[in-house]
């Protein structure tokens, strides 16, 4: 960009010259002819055609400039966004909302509260209690709610599985 400030600069210094030369022999009355006029139309028409484009150029340059910085906001904005959802353990899509729900034993020796999907199918959050807790996996257990069995294969939506919802394993083998 400092190049081509120090170019235009130089061209305008050209014109400044020319210009003066032109004023100059006006004064000492040296008269051009019609030849000469055209040519110094056409000179003219020229620089200002240069002019015009020197501004054009330099407005894309700077235009080009503000679309970079603009760019590398958005692409900071992003890095920032994602370093946020990174935090989270889920990542949402529409419809779905962050539950939790509490697992306890019947048995009173297990209490499991966990975040999950509302779409979450419940076997997916039965495996992450038997992580936790794999002395509960040796047997066949059941799941209640509000004294309903849950299917095990449905979501928790379809379970009818709200926010905060205590669930009770039961062991069915003991």
């Amino acid at each position: 960009m400092e190049i081509l400030k120090n170019d235009f600069n130089e061209f305008i210094k050209k014109c400044k010259i020319f210009n003066s030369k032109i004023i100059e022999a006006k004064k000492n009355k040296i008269s051009i002819n019609e030849n000469n006029k055209n040519k110094l139309n056409e000179i003219t028409e020229l620089i200002k055609n240069e002019i015009k484009n020197f501004y054009d150029f330099q407005n894309i340059i700077e235009g080009k400039d503000n679309k970079d910085i603009i760019i590398k906001n958005l692409n900071d904005e992003n890095d920032k966004l994602k370093e946020k959802l990174s935090r989270y353990p889920l990542e949402l899509s529409k419809g779905e909302k962050l539950i939790s729900i509490i697992f306890t034993s019947s048995d009173e020796n297990m209490l499991y509260s966990i975040i999950c999907k509302n779409t979450e199918k419940f076997n997916e959050l039965e495996k992450k209690l038997y992580n936790d807790y794999p002395q509960y996996s040796e047997h066949d257990n059941s799941f209640m709610i509000n004294g309903k069995i849950v299917n095990k294969e449905k979501s928790l939506d379809k379970n009818k599985i709200k926010n905060n919802d205590i669930i009770i394993l039961r062991q069915n083998n003991i």
